[in-house]
């Protein structure tokens, strides 16, 4: 599925290109893939580091989803420039969510802001935990 969605999409954004060539013109679908660019490597710019998040009072899910849309606006096509932009409304990540495997949203899930990537610390309540002390009988 994953390999044929990746040859998919470029097939997608030449039929884009063509009827949005048609009816805009040529020189108006240009002009937007360069403004597409711009506005996505302006969202990538250092300013923006990872380190800065906590100072300027982002939150991680938001800086993680502006870098997304920066890298979606970067490449040239109207169906990744629309992923983009949605990727910019908080409104609209939720319906982008639907779109993400199950494998890739566990993942996701187990990621705590506080605490980082932990692994699923569910305790089985029949365990016996047995504690004790051991003598070296041999000395």
């Amino acid at each position: 599925m994953g390999l044929k969605l990746i040859l998919f999409i470029p097939l997608i954004e030449i039929v884009f290109f063509v009827l949005f060539g048609d009816l805009f013109g040529f020189f108006q679908v240009i002009l937007a893939i360069i403004i597409s660019i711009v506005v996505g490597l302006w969202l990538l710019l250092p300013k923006n580091r990872v380190e800065n998040i906590q100072k300027i009072g982002i939150e991680p899910v938001d800086w993680i989803c502006k870098r997304i849309a920066g890298i979606f606006l970067i490449i040239p096509g109207f169906l990744t420039d629309t992923m983009g932009i949605l990727l910019l409304i908080k409104s609209m990540r939720p319906l982008l969510w639907l779109l993400i495997p199950g494998q890739l949203k566990n993942f996701t899930s187990s990621f705590n802001r506080k605490q980082g990537f932990k692994e699923n610390n569910k305790k089985d309540e029949n365990q016996k935990i047995i504690d004790a002390e051991y003598k070296d009988l041999d000395d």
